[in-house]
C-alpha cells in the first residue's frame, strides 16, 4: 500500500523552465520519495484525483492561495516556502523604500526592511523610476551601486552603475508592470566578494542546516555565475549549527541569515520547509569590509541537490539517533536553477 506520493508541481507565476531544470526538479522530487517512503507521481495533475497524501515539490515560491488549492497547510507537505504576495518571494524584500511618499506594492512590509536593516548592504528598492533616480542620486556619493532585478538569479540581470545616465539605461529596459509588480534593488556594488551560503531545511521530523562558500564559473557569454556550494552540514536547524566550529567570517554570516529568517514573521502567513540565505562578504568603495544578506531562497535552488544528498546520508547511516549532532561535508558541484 503506497504511503503517499511525492510530485512536482509548476507555479503559475515561475518562469518557464529549461529541460535540464526539469530533469533537476525530477531527482530532487525522487530523492524525497525515497526519505519519506514515498512514491514518484510526476508532475501533479489536479484531474487525477489522488487518493493517497502528497508531497509537493513546487518549482517557485509559492503563494498562499496557490498552496491553499492544493491542500498544503504546513511546511511538512512541501519542499520550498509560501509567501502572501508576489515581490515577496524576491530580494526585492531585502531593502527599504526612499520615503514615505514612494510606490510601493500591497502588502509591503516597512517592519521587515527595518529589522533587516543591520544585516543587509546599503541599499532600496524601488517601484518607480522616479524612486530609482533618488535612491540613485544618494548612493552614487558613496561610490559605484549595484542594480539588480529582483527575479532573477544566480547573479544575472545584474548592473553596475558608476553614473545616473547609466541608470536611465537600465529603467528604459523595464516595463511599466514589471517595475510595479517586482521592483528593482539598488546596492552598494562590493569587490572582492565572497558569497557564503547559509540554511535550514527539513522533511518531516529530519532537519538539517549548513553553512558553505559559493563558486562562480562563466556562462556561454562569459559572465560569472553560480556554480555550485561546497556545505558543511550538521543534523538539526539553527541552534544544532550554532554549535559547529566554524571562522569568525562564516558565525557572522550564519547569525546574520538567522536574523533575517526571523525577520519573515512580518509576512503573514510566511511559511518555509528550505530558507536558504546568500551572504556577501567582500571591500565597499571606501575599501572598508562590508557583509550583508544579498538574498533569500524559498524554492528549489542550487544548493538542493547537496541538501537532500546531506539528509539522506543523515538518515541512512545515523538514523537520527540522540546525540551530538554530527556534521556532513558535501563538495560535489551543485545543479543551478534559475
Amino acid at each position: 500500500m503506497k504511503r503517499g506520493i511525492v510530485v512536482v508541481y509548476f507555479s503559475r507565476f515561475g518562469k518557464p523552465l529549461q529541460w535540464h531544470h526539469k530533469v533537476v526538479l525530477d531527482a530532487a522530487a525522487k530523492t524525497i520519495g525515497q526519505i519519506k517512503g514515498y512514491e514518484f507521481g510526476g508532475h501533479y495533475e489536479a484531474r487525477c484525483g489522488y487518493s493517497e497524501p502528497l508531497f509537493f515539490v513546487p518549482s517557485d515560491t509559492l503563494l498562499l492561495d496557490d498552496a491553499s488549492q492544493l491542500g498544503i497547510r504546513s511546511r511538512n507537505d512541501f519542499y520550498g516556502g509560501i509567501v502572501p504576495y508576489l515581490f515577496a518571494k524576491t530580494k526585492a524584500i531585502t531593502h527599504g523604500l526612499v520615503d514615505y511618499d514612494a510606490e510601493r506594492p500591497q502588502g509591503w512590509s516597512t517592519a521587515f526592511a527595518e529589522r533587516v536593516r543591520g544585516v543587509v548592504l546599503p541599499g532600496y528598492t524601488v517601484f518607480s523610476s522616479r524612486d530609482a533616480r533618488v535612491a540613485a542620486r544618494r548612493m552614487l556619493r558613496r561610490g559605484p551601486l549595484r542594480v539588480k532585478k529582483p527575479l532573477s538569479a544566480s547573479g544575472r540581470d545584474q548592473t553596475l552603475v558608476t553614473a545616473l545616465n547609466e541608470l536611465d539605461t537600465v529603467l528604459e529596459k523595464l516595463t511599466a508592470g514589471e517595475m510595479a509588480t517586482y521592483g528593482l534593488v539598488l546596492e552598494e556594488n562590493l569587490r572582492q566578494v565572497k558569497t557564503l551560503s547559509v540554511g535550514e531545511f527539513g522533511i518531516g521530523s529530519l532537519r538539517i542546516s549548513y553553512h558553505g562558500t559559493q563558486r562562480t564559473v562563466r556562462d556561454n557569454e562569459g559572465r560569472p555565475v553560480y556554480g555550485g556550494s561546497d556545505l558543511v552540514c550538521v543534523r538539526g536547524g539553527w541552534e544544532s549549527l550554532d554549535a559547529v566550529p566554524m571562522s569568525p567570517a562564516a558565525r557572522a554570516a550564519v547569525a546574520a541569515a538567522r536574523r533575517y529568517d526571523e525577520a519573515t514573521v512580518e509576512f503573514h502567513g510566511f511559511t518555509a520547509s528550505r530558507r536558504n540565505y546568500d551572504v556577501g562578504q567582500g571591500v565597499g568603495a571606501d575599501g572598508r569590509p562590508r557583509s550583508g544578506v544579498l538574498e533569500s531562497s524559498w524554492r528549489m535552488g542550487g544548493a538542493s541537490s547537496a541538501e537532500l544528498a546531506a539528509l539522506t546520508a543523515f538518515a541512512r547511516t545515523l538514523r537520527w539517533k540522540s546525540f551530538a549532532p554530527p556534521t556532513w561535508r558535501n563538495t560535489a558541484k551543485t545543479g543551478e536553477l534559475p
